[in-house]
């Protein structure tokens, strides 16, 4: 993130366009960015190269190098403790699956290409088994309204196999 150019940043589209080399996949990958983010970068100052850092010491006109005494800084004006800015990443993963995003999408957003390494970062709690079984119930119940007004067909169900004694499989 310190690395970041404004070369790299389009804020008329909202999005900022990492090539292969500036992405530790080393593959090339658009960030998009929220409307808040947008606004919070335009009021950034911009150098008058286009090449130059986003993130400036406003004392030193240069690029910062580490961010950890800014964010704990932060934390505390916040009165948040034992938060890791890496954490950020953490609540962002879980929180976009559970606005109902698609977890594929998220781990495009995240820059996850392994199933195994997302699954680190999205916490699924007891909330998110409830919430589950409370949007099937709510799907079972929109599925037999429309079934009792005649809109869709009962599924079909198939009878079911039984096994002979000499392995081959019968309908009932």
């Amino acid at each position: 993130m310190l690395d970041l150019r404004w070369d790299q940043v389009d804020l008329k589209q909202q999005v900022v366009r990492l090539a292969a080399e500036d992405t530790k996949t080393e593959r090339a990958r658009a960030v998009y960015l929220t409307s808040r983010l947008v606004a919070a970068l335009r009021d950034l100052p911009r150098p008058l190269h286009a090449a130059g850092p986003v993130f400036v010491n406003p004392k030193t006109g240069e690029a910062w190098q580490d961010i950890r005494k800014m964010f704990r800084r932060a934390c505390k004006a916040a009165e948040l403790t034992g938060l890791w800015f890496h954490d950020l990443r953490r609540s962002f993963i879980t929180n976009a699956r559970r606005r109902g995003i698609q977890e594929s999408v998220v781990m495009r957003m995240s820059g996850h290409r392994t199933r195994a390494v997302f699954e680190r970062y999205n916490v699924v709690s007891e909330d998110d088994l409830k919430d589950a079984v409370r949007r099937l119930e709510a799907g079972a119940a929109d599925l037999g309204q429309e079934m009792d007004k005649g809109r869709i067909a009962a599924p079909k169900v198939e009878k079911p196999h039984r096994q002979t004694t000499d392995g081959a499989s019968t309908s009932s």
